[in-house]
């Protein structure tokens, strides 16, 4: 659910690793997930879903946090969903137009947690 993607992001920035890489989950041909997948056991994220939560998590992470990756790509032969996911240059653009858009900034959440004032 978007908030334990939040709290997630929460968990780690608290952790004090220095760096992270976010992922976005591949359906990939040959899997026990594929077979999920085409069960209809869960769906594939939108890219608009996945940006907004790349934009939660980045605002929760703290500033000085290395972010490693944004999203990554499966491989083409083998992926299911999402296929919008193979375009990663389109991806990125998209991304850093959100970003751009709605004015993120990482670590614009996290020092107004509790736990990290």
């Amino acid at each position: 659910t978007p908030e334990m993607i939040r709290q997630t992001a929460a968990y780690i920035g608290a952790s004090g690793v220095q760096g992270i890489k976010l992922q976005l989950l591949h359906v990939l041909k040959g899997t026990d997930l594929a077979a999920d997948y085409a069960a209809g056991k869960f769906s594939a994220m939108e890219m608009e879903t996945y940006i907004q939560r790349l934009e939660d998590c980045l605002r929760l992470l703290p500033p000085q946090m290395v972010v490693h990756r944004l999203t990554g790509d499966g491989e083409r032969a083998k992926l299911i969903a999402p296929l919008w996911s193979a375009d990663k240059k389109r991806v990125l653009n998209a991304i850093w137009a959100a970003l751009e858009r709605d004015d993120v900034r990482q670590g614009q959440w996290y020092a107004a947690r509790p736990e990290n004032a």
